[in-house]
């Protein structure tokens, strides 16, 4: 009884493992991730409760996107949700699995005839891209006469009075934007063409950490096990992204095995 008792004793003050701590960084882009959104939004979400599934605790902030990734490029944040794969970021970020899949559409007013071939066509005309945003490649190639703003909302009110011609931007932003917009947004608006990329959402995690790829292998498994357990679903319909292109695909062949 009396060895018992030490040992009761020694393993009292043995401290507790706690779970590891991520500072995580992202942009403010609703309707994707948003502190204005109820529980931040259908990525954070996602990428914030695979997270806690994988035992970390994370601490999150929210910044304009080039100061965000400069965070997680320096190692000053651990992670960065909503990251856009480019092979350029594989130098600072390693990538988790999809969490979300994203159009990217080109923006004018419905009083503008403006109708393009090929993305040539479009020189003659100003458009307005995100600060930072990493923009589909063949748009890039064309080398059109782009302007930066510093948000999608900034580049809408220049759609709308003018100041630029097309906008290039998410076409759920855009459709989020022009809902919670002054009225004239309803029916001031259309898409031109098909969508020119289609971007998958990822958590990147900062390369300065030297479990980087052991931080993304427990969030892909936690991540498989929310979609196998029907968590990602829920969380889906909550956010009203049920019909999300990547996940109907994702979701459709687990039910097929």
């Amino acid at each position: 009884m009396l060895l018992l008792g030490r040992l009761l004793l020694l393993l009292a003050v043995i401290p507790t493992v706690q779970a590891t701590s991520l500072k995580t960084v992202s942009n403010d882009y609703a309707p994707f991730y948003s502190q204005n959104m109820h529980l931040n939004g259908v990525v954070y979400q996602l990428a914030n409760e695979a997270l806690e599934q994988s035992g970390y605790q994370t601490s999150h902030q929210f910044y304009p996107f080039v100061r965000a990734t400069a965070l997680t490029q320096n190692g000053i944040a651990d992670g960065i949700i909503g990251l856009w794969y480019r092979q350029e970021r594989e130098q600072w970020a390693s990538y988790s699995e999809p969490l979300l899949s994203v159009n990217i559409v080109l923006l004018k007013r419905k009083d503008r005839n403006i109708r393009y071939q090929q993305l040539q066509d479009l020189s003659p005309y100003r458009i307005g891209i995100g600060r930072g945003y990493a923009n589909p490649a063949a748009f890039k190639q064309a080398k059109l006469n782009t302007e930066a703003g510093n948000s999608d909302n900034e580049n809408l009110k220049k759609l709308f009075l003018g100041r630029v011609d097309l906008v290039l931007i998410s076409e759920d932003v855009a459709r989020h934007l022009i809902a919670l917009g002054p009225s004239e947004y309803r029916h001031a608006f259309e898409v031109v063409g098909q969508p020119l990329s289609v971007e998958l959402f990822h958590f990147g995690v900062s390369k300065h950490r030297q479990d980087h790829l052991q931080i993304v292998e427990q969030f892909n498994l936690a991540l498989n096990k929310m979609k196998s357990s029907g968590r990602v679903g829920d969380i889906l319909r909550l956010h009203g992204f049920e019909h999300n292109s990547y996940w109907q695909q994702e979701l459709a062949g687990l039910s097929a095995n």
